[in-house]
This record gives structure tokens, sequence and C-alpha cells, in this order.
């Protein structure tokens, strides 16, 4: 049968060498056929988390914690799930800016966002994120092995923008932009997807201070001005360490390299080369983009990250682009999926692993009988009786368990549905009051520009309107003099006329594009409360079931421990006779 974890949380964890089970607790020998036990070098493996994840392998470890891979129980999919390191786990601070990342994520809820679609924390006190499990590479191993063709890059910073635009908008700035966090996936389309990842630095609007005044956070190679100098954030930070990500993947190193301090300072008051000094063939507009970005004065950059994509959008026009990867990726890809869907399939559900526990209890009654010539002492007689009660209840407990785990599943899914279709409205509002803002500067600018040549001409109309002298009498012959100041006063009310009719012109689409731009506000602030009631009821919701999950976890992990403990006397029982220890292995296989 497949390993099912027993035992309490925060035990070791020991598998046996005959048959592979792995238990908890303090078994001597395995509960099921009598086998050495060995223990495990990371108690998490075998742990189920929420009393739906059963973690199996360790994957890669970071400053704030470890991830691991899981098993989904109930929807038969592979999870990753990050802990907080036990050394910062200690501190409340810690463990509420770890969960931030789940809720800056979950605010967002964007394609290429990781999806963490659970976190909480352990009895023991372990902080978890649950997330997508990606296949794929960070971006930073990519640009390891030398720069990246441009129209891949401008694809790839797309992508990262069409995610920052979304959560810029929902007020979560992530402030932590750099290669090793851009994951990218190859779905065997012949183009790459980007996956956003730790929001663990995440600065979200409206939330309380999780950090000391004037503390900076950040990678320096990707630290924008403003940020090093500790002072006040927008999402347009974001927007440079885009630009900082995207000169490396063109180029194969960030604008600035050096020591710290020395990094920071450069960042501050340096210039950065224009990526075509270093690479040769990139478009004028391509290096324009990237400097626009890296500018000191965050109000030198783009407008926004919509902006940002629409210029990207721009720019890919202008490059070569190859049609797809060589055909052996896609059929290296599609043979992966394919032996991933064969693994999933070929793993034992929790049913089918009870079934064969029933199976094996009935063995070993059939070897007691066996052992003592019909004539089960009463002790063991009792042990089996009360070993079937327990198994019986663990049928019970689990299809509950089940069932409560699959409506938090099933409420999680129909809010992140939601929410999906709520994002994607503020998506196509916001690109477009983006584009009405730009309008409206690009008018300003205009207004600006024609406000000198408008009063210019307004002194020439008044000057020759003040040089006319009074109109004749009737019988009074016109004098070429006075009708030559006249003509003049005419070209000049032309000149006049021609200026002031684009000057209301301008003003009266001024005033189109404000109507616009605050209509798109008005639609996209009613979606964002809608978005956030739906959040912070779900949650309340959530809170609910989870905690009553937890609860039936718990339950189940008390019968799992009474099970291996009488199991474990029963089958030691069994092996006294040396006739039937092979029996006995051969039952618990």
């Amino acid at each position: 049968m497949g390993a099912i974890p027993f035992g309490r949380e925060g035990a070791r964890v020991l598998v046996c060498t005959i048959c592979g089970a792995k238990w908890r607790g303090e078994p001597t020998v395995c509960p099921l056929d009598g086998g050495s036990l060995d223990t495990l070098p990371d108690p998490l493996i075998g742990r189920t988390i929420a009393g739906r994840y059963v973690i199996t392998e360790r994957v890669g470890a970071g400053g704030m914690g470890t991830v691991y891979k899981a098993r989904h129980e109930i929807v038969g999919r592979d999870v990753a799930i990050k802990f907080l390191a036990p050394d910062l786990a200690g501190d409340k601070t810690n463990r509420e800016r770890f969960l931030r990342e789940a809720k800056a994520a979950n605010r967002i809820d964007h394609e290429h966002i990781i999806d963490i679609t659970d976190y909480g924390e352990t009895r023991d006190g372990l902080a978890y994120l649950v997330m997508e499990f990606l296949i794929g590479q960070p971006l930073s191993r990519l640009i390891e092995r030398g720069p990246l063709a441009a129209h891949r890059a401008v694809d790839i910073a797309r992508q990262m923008a069409s995610a920052l635009a979304r959560a810029h908008e929902l007020d979560v700035i992530h402030r932590d932009i750099k290669p090793d966090n851009v994951y990218v996936i190859d779905r065997g389309t012949g183009m790459d997807f980007v996956k956003l990842l730790d929001f663990g630095l995440a600065k979200m609007k409206g939330e309380m201070r999780l950090t000391a005044s004037g503390a900076v956070f950040g990678t320096p190679e990707y630290m924008a001005p403003e940020q090093a100098r500790g002072r006040p954030l927008t999402g347009k930070a974001d927007l440079y360490a885009l630009g900082c990500v995207l000169h490396e993947m063109l180029t194969g190193h960030p604008p600035f390299d050096g020591a710290t301090p020395d990094l920071i300072l450069r960042h501050i008051r340096e210039v950065p080369a224009a990526v075509s000094s270093i690479v040769e063939g990139l478009p004028t507009e391509l290096d324009a983009l990237v400097l626009r970005l890296l500018e000191k004065d965050p109000e030198r950059r783009h407008a926004d990250a919509h902006h940002l994509s629409e210029e990207l959008r721009q720019v890919a026009q202008l490059l070569p682009r190859p049609s797809a990867f060589p055909p052996s990726t896609q059929q290296r890809v599609a043979e992966a999926m394919s032996a991933t869907l064969r693994t999933i399939d070929d793993r034992p559900t929790w049913t089918s692993a009870a079934e064969r526990w029933e199976e094996k209890v009935l063995r070993f009654r059939q070897l007691a009988n066996r052992a003592h010539g019909g004539r089960t002492p009463a002790w063991l007689e009792s042990a089996f009786v009360e070993l079937e009660g327990w198994l019986r209840e663990l049928q019970l407990r689990r299809a509950e368990l089940d069932r409560s785990a699959s409506m938090v599943m099933q409420q999680e899914e129909e809010i992140r549905n939601v929410r999906l279709q709520i994002g994607k409205a503020i998506d196509v509002l916001v690109s477009d009051e983006s584009r009405a803002i730009r309008e409206l500067e690009e008018i300003d600018t205009a207004i600006r520009d024609l406000a000198e040549t408008h009063a210019a001409r307004d002194r020439e109309l008044r000057a020759a309107w003040q040089q006319l002298p009074p109109m004749p009498a009737a019988n009074v012959a016109l004098d070429p003099r006075a009708v030559a100041m006249l003509h003049r006063a005419g070209e000049a009310a032309t000149r006049w006329s021609a200026v002031d009719g684009r000057f209301r012109e301008l003003h009266g689409q001024k005033a189109q594009r404000e109507g616009s731009r605050n209509d798109l506000r008005f639609q996209v602030a009613q979606l964002k409360e809608r978005l956030a009631s739906l959040n912070a009821e779900g949650e309340t919701d959530l809170a609910s079931l989870r905690e009553k999950t937890m609860s039936l976890d718990v339950a189940v992990q008390d019968l799992m421990d009474k099970i291996a403990v009488r199991s474990e006397e029963i089958v030691k029982h069994l092996l006294e006779f040396e006739e039937l220890r092979d029996a006995v292995r051969a039952a618990g296989a």
C-alpha cells in the first residue's frame, strides 16, 4: 500500500525499511509488517497539513523559509508549500510579514502572479503558504546562460508589466522585483509564460506598518533611487526595478554592480549606459524605453504599468520573432506532462488506502487464529475489536474531513473566479483610464504651448484695434490709410480667431477627457469596493470552514496515533511466532 503518514504533528518521521510506510510518534517496528524503522532527516516529509496536503519532498529554501512539494489528497494534484523559517517563526512580526504574501497575492489574483490557494499556521506554530506547483525555472537561471533575444526579453517584460498593472491598481507594491522572483514556464506553446513570485515584501495600502520607519527593503541591484533613500514608494519603484531586469535580460547584467553602498549610490546618481551601447542591433525605441524606466525622477518614468505595457507591445512589433520553439522542445514538454499525469493516476487515494488497512487487519486476525489454534487470547481479541472500531471511525472522520476540506476548496475556487472576473474588468477600465490620463497630459501640454501664442495674438489684435480711427460719417470719403489699418486689424483678428478656436477646441477636448477619466475612475472604484467586500466576506466564511477542517484533522490524527500503536502491538505479538514472520511481513506489504 502507499505510504500513509501516521502520528502527531511535530514528531519525528520514521520510514519502514521493508514496505516504505511512514510513521510518526515512537514505534519501535513498523506497525504494518514489523520491519525496522529509519528516521527521515526532514520531519516535514510525510506530514499532512490542514488535513489535505501531504508533503512529499523538499524543493528549495530562501531567505524567509523552505519550499516543499506536497500532494493535495482531495483533488489529486501537486502543490507547493512554503514554511516560514523556524528561526523567524517565533517573532509575530515575521509571521505577519510572511502571511502578507498570501494576502497580497490573493488581493490581486492575476494569471501572471503565482496563485496562493491557502495559508495559515499549524498547531505547533508553523506558518505556511500553499501555492500552485510550477514547472519551470527562475528568470535568473535563464540569464545565467547569456543575454536573451530582444523579442523574448520584451515579451517577458510585457507579462511582468501586466501583472504589476493589476497589483498597483489594487494598491499593492511588490518592492522586490528581480530575476529570482520571476518564474518562467514553458507550456509547450513556443512562448514563455511568466509568474511573479514572492510578495513577502509587498506594501499594501491601508495595512499597519510592519517595519521600522525609514527601513529599506529590497535587493540593491534592482532598487529604485527613492527606495534606496527610504522615501515613500509608488508603483513606479517597481517599474524602475523592471527596467533593471529588462536591462539584465538584454545585456546579461544589471545596469549597475559593485559593493552594496557603492551600488546604491550609483542607482541614485549615475546615468546607466544605453543597452544599444552594449548589444548591437537593438532599435532606438527599445533603448529609449529602458532609459525611461531607469529615470532617477519617478515622474519621468512611464505614467504607470499600463503605459509601459502598451509601449512594450509597440516595441515588440519592431523586433524579429521566431514562430515557435523547436519541435523537440514541445515534444519534451508533452512527454513530461504525460508522465506527470500517469504518476498522478498511479498514486493511491485515501479510500483505497483505508480499504487496504481493513484487508490487513483481517489478514492479521487470520494469522492470530492460526497462531493460537483458533483460541485468540482475550487481550488480543479486544485489541482487534478496538482496532476495527477505530478504523470504522477513521473512515467516517476522514469522509467528514474530506467534505469539509472540499467545501473550503470549492468556496476558495468560487471566490477566486469572481476575483478573476472583477480583476479583468478592472484591467480594461484602468487601461482606458491610463490612456485618457496620458491624452489629458498631451492636451495640457498643447494648451501650455499654445497659451503663449494665444497671448501674443491677443496683444497684436488689441494693439491693431486701438489704432483704428473712428468710423467716418456716411458723406465723408474713406481714408486709404484708415482702410489699410482696418485691413491689418482684420488680418490680426483672423490670426487671433484661428488660435482662439484651437484654444477652445483643446479646452473642450480636455473637458471631454476629464469626464471620461472621472467616469472610468468611478467604475473602477465601484469594482474595487466590490472586490474588497468579496475578500472580507470570503475570508470570514473561509476562516470558519478552515477552523472546522483543522479540528477534524486533529481528530483524524488522534485516531491515526491510536491505530498505529495498537497495530504495532498486534504485529509484535505475531512476529513472536517464527513460522508466521514471513506471512506477517507479506500481509503488511
